[in-house]
């Protein structure tokens, strides 16, 4: 028998399981998630650090990259560490006008 040859309750009893379906009946209901991080000061010093790291490592290596004509790699980790010094000036100034009650958390 072919679906189209059944009857319509047992059709009707057939419940598709999967999330996307469950999620259009308004069985699953999403749960609210805060950020774990509202300052992201934590995040963007994690960058800075990683990238001091990968300068000083690619500082070692100097010679032979400019042997091998990629000496531009030098200056990847300078940039990267120098834009998260602005972002860090940023989320610290964020920061302080999200407690200062001058802006929205939820603003950006």
């Amino acid at each position: 028998m072919t679906e189209e040859q059944e009857p319509a309750k047992e059709r009707a009893d057939k419940k598709r399981t999967d999330p996307t379906s469950q999620l259009a009946r308004g069985e699953l209901v999403h749960a609210e998630v805060k950020p774990l991080d509202l300052s992201g000061i934590p995040s963007v010093i994690t960058g800075i650090a990683i990238w001091a790291v990968s300068g000083v490592v690619l500082f070692f290596f100097r010679n032979r990259l400019e042997a091998d004509g990629l000496d531009w790699w030098l200056w990847v980790p300078v940039a990267g560490f120098g834009l998260g010094l602005i972002g860090l000036w940023y989320c610290k100034h964020r920061w302080t006008a999200i407690q200062a009650g001058h802006r929205p958390a939820t603003e950006d």
